[in-house]
């Protein structure tokens, strides 16, 4: 159902979104304005009609209204002499271009000529839709349907227009019969349970969001990190779920958030709850400005919950913040979690000695949980007990093969400690399991300045020819908008990693590797990546080759970079 909107906007009067518009693209043909006008006060207008609301209804569509007819010498001006043809390549053109405005005007005089056919209806509707005029879209929507009554695009869109009005027995009905022509189809029950939702009938849209996961969903991730941390930023992909399991006690109030942090493509999530049972308890698709979601509850009985994360039909791709937030007594006994978020608190806090205490209490309740260790190693860390921290950290790796973070944490640890090849190949292996995208870069000559984009796991390789005895330096810095925690590495002819650098200093999180000696001749690579501290947007890489020392500075030989 929404299949249209790539991003949102926020939410504004009739009036505030016409008058938003570019005025060459405010363009409509008149006579069909009137008549789409009429149907759609039929549609806007309550049963029993509010005086004080009518008035503004009425002053909102006046506004629609002089807008199109301002801007109707103007379409007509455009339109010119082309053919319809022409026309239509324009109209298309600009509905690509979210032009909606003057799409919907070229697509009017298409239909004034009596040069329609269902496509034109439905890219107009499309139009309207992405205007929010959803009464226009309607009728566009139902004159396709006559011409084809089996348009499956323009019952998924009619079925969403019809429930932007408040028509939702007639979005119901579209729903339906998407669902009898392909019922093999996952989209038909995210719309229906989306209208479900918009009606207050929480059950049948349970069942229909647990029906639309189910056939959906295409990739899994199970994260207890949420119960501990409270927040998490993840990355959402088409068909990815996240299930974030939680404990509580009944009685407790839970409230559970899912918000887009990257505005640019602005993910939709969705998000349920499963009880203790592991039945939908509630859902939500959209609240507020934005299409952010917002569950909040209270627990009916003690238990395991489980917060699921996925997308709806606006857009699927983007950054998602969920956060998790608790309050009431815990009665059901000593919890991990709880251990582990007061941990987290700590440390983040700067009380090493009690995020340590707290993460080990976690462990005595599980002597095997891989997050605790190695969090525990980290507190280790921040305190100079290296050795400790490499023990802790290293058993982490061996509870959990498939856990990611150990290798960067270990990676810092060797790096504080000076051993710069130990700390390089934990970072290239952390960037290795990390990785959700391999980027290959034509071969560097020289000194070289360029910027990458950087996203959830990209890993860009980047080859170079240099002599024994040259140093390099390197430098790289994140570019706003957006923040990125750089972490580099120096690969070696062999293919060993060499040295590589997370953070210049604590806070302070560019990556930089100075006048290191290249030990050989041959091609080297520098791996670019992310740390844990971002992920999303630009980086600046900065590479300067230099020649031997001996050539320039008598005795000087490479200082390997701590890093710290």
């Amino acid at each position: 159902m929404k299949r249209y909107p790539e991003y949102d906007v926020p939410k504004q009067s009739v009036k505030d979104r016409i008058l938003s518009q570019r005025p060459s693209a405010l363009v409509i043909e008149g006579l069909l304005v009137l008549v789409a006008i009429v149907v759609t006060v039929g549609f806007l207008s309550p049963a029993a009609p509010v005086e004080d609301y009518r008035d503004e209804v009425i002053a909102e569509l006046e506004a629609i209204i002089a807008a199109q007819q301002a801007a109707l010498a103007d379409a007509t001006e455009a339109a010119g002499l082309l053919s319809a043809s022409a026309i239509k390549d324009l109209a298309w053109s600009n509905l690509s271009n979210e032009e909606y405005r003057s799409a919907a005007a070229m697509y009017s005089i298409l239909i004034a000529e009596g040069e329609a056919d269902v496509y034109t209806y439905l890219a107009r509707g499309l139009a309207y839709g992405k205007l929010d005029e959803h009464g226009f879209a309607v009728q566009d929507y139902t004159t396709a349907l006559e011409m084809e009554p089996d348009n499956l695009m323009a019952l998924n869109n009619r079925c969403w227009a019809f429930s932007e009005i408040g028509q939702y027995d007639r979005a119901l009905a579209d729903c339906n019969q998407l669902m009898s022509l392909v019922p093999e189809a996952d989209y038909p029950f995210l719309n229906r349970g989306i209208v479900n939702e918009k009606m207050g009938d929480m059950d049948a849209a349970l069942k229909d969001y647990a029906q639309w996961i189910i056939r959906h969903g295409s990739q899994a991730t199970t994260s207890e990190n949420l119960a501990w941390m409270g927040s998490m930023e993840v990355p959402m992909n088409d068909g990815h779920v996240y299930f974030f399991p939680f404990s509580a006690s009944a009685g407790q109030d839970i409230v559970v958030t899912a918000d887009s942090v990257q505005r640019d493509v602005d993910a939709d999530p969705l998000l349920v709850i499963l009880g203790p049972d592991g039945h939908p308890l509630t859902a939500n698709d959209d609240s507020g400005q934005w299409w952010d979601s917002y569950v909040s509850f209270q627990a009916p009985a003690s238990g395991q919950y489980t917060a699921v994360l996925t997308h709806a039909g606006g857009s699927h791709v983007g950054k998602v913040e969920v956060s998790l937030d608790i309050t009431g007594d815990l009665t059901i006994g000593s919890d991990i979690a709880i251990h582990k978020r007061e941990a987290f608190t700590a440390l983040m806090a700067g009380d090493y000695q009690a995020a340590h205490d707290s993460f080990r209490q976690a462990l005595s309740l599980n002597s095997r949980d891989a997050e605790a260790m190695n969090w525990a190693g980290v507190a280790h860390r921040y305190m100079g007990e290296y050795d400790a921290a490499l023990s802790h950290i290293s058993t982490a790796m061996r509870l959990d093969s498939d856990y990611a973070l150990p290798y960067l944490s270990r990676g810092i640890t060797y790096e504080l400690m000076g051993e710069a090849a130990a700390s390089a190949t934990d970072y290239y292996r952390y960037a290795l399991r990390n990785r959700t995208r391999n980027f290959h870069h034509r071969e560097l000559t020289g000194d070289s300045q360029f910027e990458l984009t950087m996203r959830q796991g990209w890993v860009h390789s980047i080859p170079f020819h240099a002599a024994a005895g040259q140093t390099v330096d390197i430098d790289v810095e994140t570019v706003e908008p957006g923040f990125v925690d750089p972490l580099i590495i120096l690969i070696g002819p062999e293919n060993q990693a060499l040295i590589g650098d997370d953070d210049i200093a604590r806070n302070v999180y560019d990556a930089s590797i100075d006048g290191f000696e290249l030990p050989s001749d041959g091609q080297y690579t520098l791996i670019v990546s992310h740390a844990e501290g971002g992920s999303n947007g630009t980086v600046s890489v900065d590479l300067d080759i230099h020649k031997p020392a001996s050539a320039y500075a008598d005795g000087y030989g490479g200082c390997p970079n701590s890093g710290h």
